[in-house]
Formats: C-alpha cells, sequence, structure tokens
C-alpha cells in the first residue's frame, strides 16, 4: 500500500491493510500529536509508516528514539504537556523501560497515551516470549487486546479515549500473527491533533517522593478499580458471540460449556467451531486487565454454564484470574470447572488446530476426520522434518560483516595454535549474531541488547591467562544499551576487544535510521516536522572518550582485516575496533536509486564469475560463506561409454551478487585466483577482463 493511502481522510472507505498498518492509521485518525519507538518485531512497520506521517506533516511528530526508555519518557513528556501520544516497541523493549513504566502511572497523563507492545510467543525474532501481562500485576496499567485488524485501529481511538476519560495510561497487547494479518478495515474520521501542548506544574502530583507518592499510588488505584467495574468499557472492548451454524443449535451447542479468549486466539476458536460444527457461547476480552468480575460472573450464570474452556497463549493469564473470580468473588455456581492450561501448551503459538484438539476433550464431534488428519500430519512432521536439511541463517550477499568474521576466525585460531589463548565471544543483539553459524561459529551468548559487553565486564575480571575476550556490538545497539558497559570496561581497564559494527542503520529491523545515520543518508519524505536534524560522527565520538587503544577500518580488505585483528588481539587493556561500513542493502538501495545518473554518466559494470579450471578447495563456500556462490551438476561434453558425465561446476549467482556494493571479496578467498572479474563499459568497444 502507498503510504499516502494510508492515511488518506475517506471515512466510511474499505481499504485492505495489515494489522501493523491499522495502529498507523489509528493513531493518524485519533489525532496523536507525538510518537516515539525503537524499532523492533513484530512492529517495526508502525513506526516505518508514521515517519511518512511525521515527514509529511506540520501536525504529528514520530522519533527513532535511542532506546525503549528514552521512547516511554519522551511519551510520557508529550502526554503531560496535554497532547496525545503513543510509543510501541517488541515485547523485550518493555524490560528496557520498566523503571518509568512502575513510576508514572502514579501521576497519571493528561493527554491520552497509549504503549503499544507486540509480543512474539513463538521467538521468531526475539531471545525469549515472555507474557507481558504479566506486567499489569504490578504496575496495574490497564490491557486491552485486539483480536481483528478491524480493531488494531478501532483500539487505539478507543484506548485514547479510556485514557483520557480517567487520566491513565492504557497497555495495547498484541502478537506477531495479528500484526502481520491482513484485513478489511473500515476507515473513520480524522481528528485533528492539537498543536500545541502546555504543562501545568503541580508537584503533588508529578514529584514522586515520600507521602506524594503514597497519595498518588492510592488515587491511581482506585482509577483502576473504576475502569475493572465500568460495564460500559467492558461492553466496548469485550463481545458474547453465538456461532450461527444454520442448523439446530440444541443438538450442536451443549448448554453447559462456554468459552473465553482474547487477541488473535479468538480467530482460532471461531475457526475450530466452524469446523468442528459446534457452536458454544464465547467471550471475548479485549479489556483482559483489570477483569470485570461482575460480567465474567454474568457470562457464566446466563448460560447457564457448568465448564468454562479458556483459550490464549503463553501464561493462564485469563484462567488464573477466571478461576479468583469464580471461587472469590461470584455468585455463580460454586462447581464450575474451569479448563486451559491443563490441555494447552504455555509455549509457542496457537493454532486452529490446537484449539481443535483441545475442544475435542468436551464436546461431542461429528467430524473427527478433521482431528485425524491433524494428528495425522503432526505424526508426518515429527518424522519428517529431523531430516531435513537446515537452513542455516546467513549474512545477506556482499554483506560487510562477511570479511570480518571471516578475517577473525583465520587470526583467532592462528593465535589459538600458536600461542594457546582460546577466544571467547561476546554476542549481542544485531546482524552480527548471525555469526553463530557456519562457517563461522564466532559467538559464545546472545542475551539481550547491551549484554554481550555487560556480560564480558564481570568474566574478564576472573578469566584465567588461557581465555581472552572479545565482544561485537553495533552502532545502533550501542547507542541503545551498549555504551554503558563501554564506559564501564574502561574505567576498570578490563582485557577486552570490543568490535563496534558501525553500518549507519538499524538494520536487522528493517533499516529504521539512528543517531548515528548521517543526514544524507536519512530516508525523508518530506520536511514538514524536521525530527532527525543532527547525526552523531561514531567515529569522533569514541575518539573524544580518550581510548588508548583505538582502531577504525573499513569492511571489505581482508588482509587488512587478518593485520589489525593479529596485532589488537595480543594488546591487554580495552581495546576497540570500528569498522565503518554501510549496511550492504541500504547501499544497494540507494545505488539503485542513483542508477539513472550513473547511467547517464556512463557507469562501468562489474561482474564476477567463476573459472572453469576451479581446483575446488572450497574456501569460497566452506570458510568464506558467501551465498552467491554456488554450485551445480553440469553436463561434461566429453562422452563416456555414450553418455554424457555431469560434473560439479561452481558459478557466481548474478541475481544475488552485488558488485555495486562488495569489491569482490571473494577474490580475496580464492588464493588460486579462479575468480575473474569483469568490466564492462557499454560504450567501449573492449571491455577490461582481469
Amino acid at each position: 500500500m502507498k503510504l499516502s493511502k494510508l492515511y488518506e481522510n475517506a471515512p466510511g472507505k474499505d481499504m485492505l491493510m495489515s494489522g501493523n498498518e491499522a495502529f498507523a492509521r489509528g493513531i493518524f485518525e485519533a489525532g496523536v500529536r507525538y510518537s516515539a519507538n525503537y524499532p523492533g518485531t513484530p512492529l517495526s512497520e508502525v513506526g516505518d509508516s508514521l515517519k511518512y506521517l511525521s515527514d509529511t506533516s506540520a501536525e504529528f511528530t514520530f522519533d527513532y528514539a535511542l532506546n525503549e526508555k528514552v521512547a516511554l519518557e519522551s511519551c510520557i513528556g508529550a502526554s503531560w504537556a496535554g497532547v496525545r501520544s503513543v510509543v510501541m516497541f517488541k515485547h523485550l523493549g518493555l524490560n528496557v523501560a520498566a523503571d518509568p513504566l512502575h513510576t508514572f502511572p502514579y501521576s497519571g497523563v493528561n493527554g491520552g497515551m497509549l504503549i503499544l507492545c507486540g509480543g512474539d510467543p513463538s521467538i521468531l525474532s526475539s531471545t525469549n516470549a515472555q507474557d507481558n501481562r504479566l506486567y499489569s500485576l504490578h504496575t496495574k496499567i490497564p490491557i486491552i487486546e485486539p483480536s481483528t485488524v478491524q480493531e488494531c485501529k478501532d483500539f487505539i481511538k478507543e484506548g485514547l479515549r479510556i485514557s483520557e476519560l480517567y487520566q491513565i495510561p492504557i497497555y495495547l497487547h498484541v502478537t506477531t500473527r495479528l500484526c502481520h494479518s491482513n484485513g478489511i478495515v473500515k476507515l473513520g474520521e480524522f481528528t485533528p491533533p492539537k498543536k500545541e501542548g502546555h504543562f501545568e506544574k503541580n508537584p503533588d502530583r508529578y514529584v514522586n517522593t515520600l507521602g506524594r507518592a503514597l497519595k498518588n499510588q492510592k488515587g491511581y488505584f482506585q482509577k483502576i478499580s473504576e475502569v475493572a467495574q465500568n460495564r460500559k468499557i467492558f461492553n466496548l472492548f469485550s463481545k458474547i458471540k453465538i456461532i450461527d451454524l444454520n442448523n439446530d443449535n440444541e443438538e450442536h451447542n451443549p448448554p453447559n460449556i462456554g468459552i473465553i479468549t482474547s487477541g488473535i486466539c479468538y480467530g482460532y476458536v471461531i475457526e475450530a467451531c466452524h469446523k468442528l460444527n459446534i457452536a458454544p457461547p464465547i467471550l471475548k476480552l479485549g479489556l483482559t486487565f483489570p477483569i470485570n468480575r461482575k460480567e465474567i460472573c454474568s457470562f457464566a450464570n446466563d448460560h447457564n454454564l457448568d465448564i468454562l474452556l479458556i483459550v490464549e497463549e503463553l501464561e493462564a493469564f485469563i484462567e488464573t484470574f477466571s478461576k479468583r473470580v469464580f471461587c472469590n468473588y461470584c455468585d455463580a455456581k460454586r462447581d464450575l470447572e474451569i479448563h486451559g492450561k491443563d490441555y494447552l501448551p504455555n509455549t509457542g503459538e496457537l493454532s486452529t488446530e490446537i484449539v481443535m484438539t483441545f475442544f475435542s476433550h468436551f464436546f461431542e464431534i461429528e467430524n473427527k476426520y478433521l482431528l485425524d488428519e491433524y494428528e495425522t500430519k503432526k505424526k508426518a512432521l515429527q518424522e519428517i522434518i529431523p531430516s531435513l536439511p537446515i537452513r542455516q541463517p546467513t549474512f545477506c550477499p556482499g554483506c560487510q560483516y562477511r570479511t570480518v568474521f571471516y578475517a577473525l576466525k583465520r587470526v583467532s585460531e592462528k593465535l589459538q595454535e600458536e600461542k594457546g589463548v582460546e577466544y571467547v565471544y561476546a554476542g549481542d543483539i544485531g546482524c552480527y549474531t548471525l555469526s553463530e553459524a557456519y562457517p563461522y561459529e564466532l559467538l559464545d551468548w546472545v542475551v539481550c541488547m547491551g549484554a554481550g559487553i555487560g556480560i564480558a565486564n564481570g568474566m574478564a575480571q576472573i578469566l584465567d591467562d588461557t581465555q581472552k575476550l572479545i565482544a561485537y556490538v553495533g552502532d545502533s545497539t550501542f547507542f541503545h544499551t551498549g555504551l554503558q558497559p563501554l564506559l564501564n570496561a574502561i574505567k576498570n581497564n578490563i582485557d577486552l576487544t570490543v568490535i563496534i559494527f558501525n553500518n549507519y542503520w538499524t538494520a536487522m529491523t528493517g533499516h529504521q535510521e539512528i543517531v548515528a545515520t548521517p543526514n544524507e543518508y536519512v530516508k525523508r519524505y518530506g520536511d514538514a516536522t524536521g525530527i532527525h536534524t543532527n547525526s552523531i560522527n561514531l567515529t569522533a565520538f569514541l575518539q573524544n572518550l580518550g581510548l588508548k587503544n583505538l582502531t577504525i577500518t573499513d569492511a571489505y580488505n581482508i588482509d587488512k582485516l587478518e593485520r589489525i585483528f593479529e596485532k589488537e588481539l595480543q594488546k591487554s587493556g580495552v581495546k576497540v575496533i570500528l569498522i565503518n561500513e554501510e549496511c550492504a542493502l541500504e547501499k544497494k538501495r540507494r545505488i539503485k536509486s542513483e542508477k539513472k545518473e550513473l547511467q547517464r554518466k556512463k557507469k562501468t559494470e562489474t561482474y564476477y564469475s567463476i573459472s572453469q579450471s576451479c581446483v575446488k578447495c572450497n574456501e569460497c563456500i566452506d570458510q568464506f560463506g558467501c551465498p552467491a556462490i554456488n554450485a551445480r551438476m553440469e553436463s561434461n561434453p566429453i562422452k563416456v561409454q555414450d553418455s554424457k558425465r555431469e560434473e560439479l561446476e561452481y558459478y557466481i549467482d548474478e541475481s544475488m551478487c552485488t558488485p555495486e556494493v562488495c569489491p569482490g571479496a571473494c577474490r580475496q578467498v580464492c588464493k588460486n585466483q579462479m575468480i575473474l572479474k569483469t568490466m564492462i563499459n557499454p560504450h567501449l568497444e573492449n571491455p577490461d577482463k582481469e
């Protein structure tokens, strides 16, 4: 979808969009004035869409913050000044922002404020699958949870309205599947945002110390209690649904079984009921915290339930609250059975098939062949998957990291053999995490952002002389939470080599700009707000730290990298190696956008190929690992017993090779000089072939 279409002022128009696009549209319609995030899957695209709106509108400002804590605090500031704000990041980002998260609700908000957070139940692009709904147990922040793409938009608007009504922040919980789902969304009316804010001083409200904090806490808890008991709010976000099967409901709808669910699981429940031809009453919770005890009890009483099935991903969050309600607070039947995690897994995403299997324990199922098919498929996958070849994660074609890890591995193995020193590799979150895979295997831990240098701080001070530490950090991660542990390492002068990858972008999550992105590289759609006007030069920044051992280099000269590593790894104290090289994909994008101008200047085209005389030493494939270098079986014209003989041939896939970015690093790897470079100028008759 064109971003301009996403912000079209066309109330009532139906438009196909993803969950993330719907969030951005909801922010636009709700008249939000300020938004900030630190990019993270599954919500990265929301910020990318808002960046366009910020660049083209003087009424909205969006910021790629240095980390989630900064993003949250800046949105708090906007709200306290009286304008609407939305902060967004992935579930792990809430850990970074947890400090202000636990205190600022005591002071409340002025302009409506939403915390939009994306979970990752199957750990598809994260290091854990924590269930952030559990944060409500100590922050008391209300949680709303959309179940459809339409609700992704609508809940933004309603959440902000409730936030302003009670002057409290609202947490919007979503997971990967819904963020990346697509659906038809009916556009609503656009509300122009308040252009400017003003902060009214009130120390009793905003200065949370001693008695003031205690008083504010009591007032905040009282507001949450009022939200829990408000039937209108419950009905605004939550719905009771009876499935219409167009047949005799008495036969297919046992009166004693009901279902409570929320979020994307509601979709699984509806689909499972249709497939199994059952029609139980379903309570879809949109306000998952605080739980309205009275309405939960009414659901059970009105439908005369004896059995309640809870369908949710990860922790038994709704299930636990439901059991508390029916055991301690409800006038419903005391013998009500509640089932959930005794049948459903508490790891990974759910699916329609998993929910169908759950329901089969309680409902009379006519079309059991569906369950048999699922079990057969599951058993087949359990047999097949272990035997399938594993697709190793790898760097992109032309990636500047490949040469670095190739050189680092050669040098570290050489030093280990010569000096008897084993190197321990401290990992972090970024593209360089892919160094865990073959053929590099230069990664010994990955925990969270900044923990590469952070964990090394302690380990370096107690290791014996047979081991030394090398820590990686990217430019985005460095400014996020990598600077503080580096400063601590400098303070203690520990024996640690830090490799900083300066590629100018938050590359792994979608190439969002960072504070170190050169101004001339920043992707701008306009200059309406001008939120990103200055860039910090990471090289100059590090030079001003007074480091005794600071080396600055580019990435594609393997011999140069090996000399640097061999020299620096044998030094003591803190050594920082800064590798300045723009992300290959972003560089390729920029060059492509300039293609017409380059063609006008009669740019020479470069191609790489592998000679038929290649001795197949496998260095380029097994040790360097460039995905543009492949092998195939080709027929040899030499006939053997009246048939053509097939031989293995190495070749470079031109569709993957990036000669405009990578200056032939593979040629440096090939010691037999079997990789050829061809330069063609269409305006010259004879190409130059090396």
